[in-house]
């Protein structure tokens, strides 16, 4: 497991289902965060990458075992996450081709989206998405 992902999983909040299915999760970086190490001097943002990685862990931790990302569909970064502020992540899941699961991902800062990515995984438990 890297550092960057045992720090992020000591970050997470506890993985739960929204109304509509959803697999939501909030999260605060600290200032001590290594992904803002050098990104950018004087002042802090997160990496986009990192919001990658956090999605990514929170699938792992859901499912019980780790996950591989196969492939970034698409990804939008709309506005900057600074050191301490609280960020939700809301990861809509469906069955892929080829036994991947296809994650559909939206970050929001309150009611503000400040990110919107979908990947392709592999991973998931046998039977699919879990949901």
């Amino acid at each position: 497991m890297s550092f960057l992902t045992q720090e992020i999983l000591g970050c997470v909040s506890p993985v739960t289902k929204g109304a509509s299915g959803e697999l939501l999760i909030s999260i605060s970086f600290s200032p001590e965060f290594s992904g803002f190490k050098g990104h950018f001097p004087g002042r802090p943002v997160l990496p986009g990458i990192c919001m990658l990685e956090t999605a990514l862990v929170a699938l792992g931790v859901y499912w019980g075992a780790p996950v591989t990302l196969r492939r970034l569909v698409s990804a939008k970064w709309l506005a900057p996450v600074l050191p301490g502020e609280e960020i939700g992540f809301a990861i809509r899941l469906k069955e892929g081709d080829a036994g991947t699961v296809q994650c559909k991902v939206a970050v929001m800062r309150k009611v503000e989206r400040i990110a919107e990515f979908t990947f392709d995984v592999t991973g998931a438990p046998p039977g699919g998405c879990g949901l």
